[in-house]
């Protein structure tokens, strides 16, 4: 490869990387702008809270081991995951905000671990798709 080639590919590949980073700041930003003119807020704080819920955990976890799991802090950490998550299966999207919160709560690692919750996440997105379609 000419020094010209590498450097044609190696533009386009900043470039690429750039507008990867440009469009995710955009999302976020659409969304938290969607989700205060409509009524997802619930949803879209749901979603951010189960990933700040999980790093507090796994926080703990590195910090003291297999015990952290018996600590007052970690259980109530985990309560409120548990309520988070309760918030993404019962509350329906109104708008695109609340939509996408729930569908990337259902791609985090953590939450496809646990079965009955995802499932749960997913039927409710998936009611708030269709509507009443029955």
């Amino acid at each position: 490869m000419t020094q010209a080639e590498t450097t044609d590919t190696t533009s386009r590949r900043r470039f690429l990387a750039g507008a990867a980073v440009a469009a995710a700041l955009v999302t976020t930003n659409t969304t938290t702008a969607a989700a205060a003119e409509t009524d997802d807020t619930a949803l879209v704080d749901a979603a951010a809270g189960v990933l700040e819920a999980d790093r507090t955990m796994n926080a703990l976890l590195d910090a003291h081991g297999d015990d952290a799991d018996s600590r007052p802090d970690y259980m109530a950490t985990e309560a409120q995951r548990y309520g988070y998550l309760e918030t993404l299966a019962t509350v329906p999207a109104i708008g695109t905000a609340g939509l996408l919160a729930k569908a990337r709560t259902l791609q985090v690692v953590s939450v496809t671990a646990e079965p009955h919750r995802h499932q749960d996440i997913a039927l409710s997105l998936a009611d708030d798709l269709t509507g009443d379609l029955s």
